[in-house]
């Protein structure tokens, strides 16, 4: 708040009080720049309740908003989740189902109470997070009896979801995720159905057959190495044999080569006696 300053005008004499004019006036222009640095400067001065007031104001505005978006955030990805997990339970069940319906000849009604069971396994080993307590699971035709030898089964899977935060219960508990599943199955078996234990037999001898051939195998190739370690000590006692050969070669030819030497001398000695003989 600026301070207000009343000042007298002064007469065009000399002063009263004995103070001249232009003192007079440099005193006033003196009192009145102070009392523009002071209003100044108050009117500068931070004001720190009137800020932590606005501040804690703006918070509590874009709170609930980061709140709400968080948790639209984590309720979104659980709920996705969640129906992530209903599909996948609905289609182990379906799968399975259709697995043990083939050749079954349901050809017209409702499908068996003993699918339920089976179901319920399949989606519970698919997705074992859920509650089995709070698990539909329902099981239909789509068609009213066979199209042929098919039937169209469809599986239904329906769970409550609950939210994780309390900004959307209201939004999300009590509602349910469902999703369906379907697959063909042949209910009427083909004519060559009968002849299943007679494949069956026949592709267990030829297991046993490939069990033989691959331990003959075992045994041939067993022998093949043992063939090779001796055609290859063969081959040693070939080459030692050679280089006993060439040695023998060689003393043969020297030994014919000295009993040549011996021949000739001997023939030498004899042909020299007989001539002395003769003088």
């Amino acid at each position: 708040m600026r301070r207000g300053y009343a000042v007298a005008p002064s007469p065009p004499a000399q002063s009263r009080g004995g103070i001249a004019a232009p003192a007079r006036a440099h005193a006033l222009a003196h009192v009145v720049g102070t009392d523009a640095e002071i209003g100044s400067t108050s009117s500068m001065q931070p004001f720190p309740h009137g800020e932590r007031g606005q501040a804690l104001l703006e918070f509590a505005i874009v709170l609930p908003i980061l709140l709400a978006i968080a948790s639209a955030l984590i309720d979104g990805a659980w709920a996705f989740h969640e129906a992530g997990m209903v599909a996948a339970a609905a289609q182990a069940a379906v799968r399975a189902v259709a697995i043990q319906e083939s050749g079954g000849g349901h050809c017209a009604g409702a499908p068996p109470a003993a699918d339920g069971a089976t179901a319920l396994s399949a989606a519970l080993e698919a997705a074992p997070r859920l509650d089995p307590r709070v698990l539909d699971i329902e099981l239909s035709y789509l068609e009213p009896a066979c199209s042929g030898r098919m039937r169209t089964l469809v599986v239904s899977a329906a769970y409550p979801i609950t939210a994780l935060t309390p900004w959307f219960v209201p939004l999300l508990n009590g509602r349910r995720l469902t999703a369906q599943a379907a697959n063909a199955v042949e209910e009427v078996p083909p004519p060559w159905w009968g002849e299943a234990d007679e494949v069956a037999a026949q592709q267990a001898q030829i297991e046993t057959l490939e069990t033989q051939v691959a331990s003959l195998t075992s045994a041939y190739e067993a022998e093949a190495g043992e063939v090779q370690g001796q055609q290859s000590e063969i081959a040693e006692l070939t080459e030692e044999d050679q280089q006993a050969g060439a040695e023998v070669s060689y003393w043969s030819q020297t030994a014919n080569y000295y009993y040549s030497l011996w021949e000739s001398f001997v023939q030498e000695q004899n042909g020299g006696g007989n001539g002395g003989d003769r003088n």
